[in-house]
């Protein structure tokens, strides 16, 4: 493992370390069941949330100095950005892997026409076995069937989720549900 990634990882608190790792790990399975390739699976595990901890106004410092778009969406909910973060912080340290990098900086808001390791990673991510929810087995079943329809099911989940809460889903997460639904082969 490159040395950068691994100083960044003990950096990050025990509970984070634990999701990664079972992030990891799912993604390892998915990578065998769909023919991902097992080190680009391997490297979007490990590197998704090394971001995760910085503070809203890191974040956002972060993401001005990456050249990231501060869109309205991440100004309220600057968490968002670690994915993004993350992903620019990979590239800048030489790592030239443009699924990764789409990968890690698309999992906290999905989107329409993601590669199959995106998708993976945002299961991967949202089921891994340390989440706790009702459902989240059948989902981790769904992606093991197929990452399209995991992938959609787990956007139905989150945008549900999140609208429970009074909380507004990004747009692009609404975008992939709509792509969802409409999609013959992922009905359900």
């Amino acid at each position: 493992m490159d040395p950068w990634l691994q100083e960044k990882f003990h950096q990050l608190t025990r509970h984070r370390q634990d999701h990664i790792l079972r992030v990891v790990d799912l993604m390892a399975k998915l990578a065998e069941i769909h023919g991902l390739p097992s080190d680009q699976a391997y490297l979007a595990g490990w590197g998704h949330d090394l971001a995760r901890e910085l503070s809203r106004a890191e974040l956002l410092t972060e993401a001005e100095r990456c050249g990231i778009a501060i869109d309205s969406w991440f100004q309220k909910e600057p968490v968002l950005l670690h994915g993004p973060v993350a992903a620019n912080w990979l590239k800048s340290r030489g790592i030239d892997a443009p699924l990764v990098y789409e990968a890690i900086y698309y999992h906290t808001i999905g989107g329409v026409g993601l590669s199959p390791l995106a998708k993976a990673l945002f299961i991967a991510d949202g089921v891994e076995p340390g989440r706790n929810f009702a459902g989240r087995q059948a989902l981790e079943e769904a992606a093991y069937q197929s990452l399209d329809l995991g992938y959609g099911r787990l956007i139905e989940e989150t945008i549900s989720y999140l609208q429970s809460r009074g909380l507004v889903p990004h747009p692009y997460m609404i975008a992939a549900l709509e792509a969802f639904r409409g999609n013959p082969w992922t009905k359900h």
